[in-house]
């Protein structure tokens, strides 16, 4: 069984944010900034909590108090500060699309941020996904549970203590209502 990986948005008991070295990623040093917008949070969680449980560390902004305290105050120099803290401290960047991501003024920085800092960029298409931006095309594609499998288990270069993630997709997987269905 793989180690829980860690939310680097969140704060540790002292109140600050877990450092993070972002120089050696293979394994149980991979995190994972997970861009969404926010009316996509409950199905960033849900699949935020299932990388976590395969052992991979991601950052997650509903979590950073900073940045959710700058979205308060409609502060935009601090969000955009925070969005780069936790881009330049990932080592790759999975852009979770819906149909309302169209709509985010902030994913598009998020991405445009993550490939101008060289971070391994991929797209998971939520269920109701019919087509994606072209900005994306050029990001590794991930549909449904067996294909976030897939990725996973490809950036794990490195790592000898883990297990491979072979979950099929079926009618009882709980990203099922969020992921479309393998085929």
């Amino acid at each position: 069984m793989a180690i829980r990986g860690r939310n680097f948005a969140l704060r540790n008991s002292q109140g600050y944010f877990e450092s993070f070295s972002a120089q050696n990623f293979t394994g149980k040093n991979v995190c994972i900034f997970l861009s969404h917008i926010s009316v996509d949070k409950t199905a960033a969680t849900k699949i935020g909590d299932y990388i976590q449980d395969a052992g991979f560390n991601i950052y997650l902004d509903i979590n950073d108090e900073d940045l959710q305290r700058a979205v308060a105050n409609n502060d935009a120099a601090r969000v955009t500060t925070a969005i780069e803290k936790g881009v330049s401290n990932s080592s790759h960047m999975m852009c979770i699309v819906s149909e309302a991501t169209k709509n985010s003024w902030w994913v598009p920085y998020e991405v445009g941020y993550g490939k101008k800092s060289n971070k391994e960029l991929s797209t998971l298409a939520l269920r109701n996904v019919t087509s994606l931006p072209d900005y994306l095309k050029i990001t590794y594609k991930i549909e449904g549970v067996i294909g976030l499998n897939k990725y996973l288990n490809s950036i794990r270069k490195g790592s000898t203590s883990y297990e491979f993630l072979t979950e099929s997709a079926n009618y009882h997987h709980s990203l099922n209502p969020y992921l479309k269905t393998d085929r």
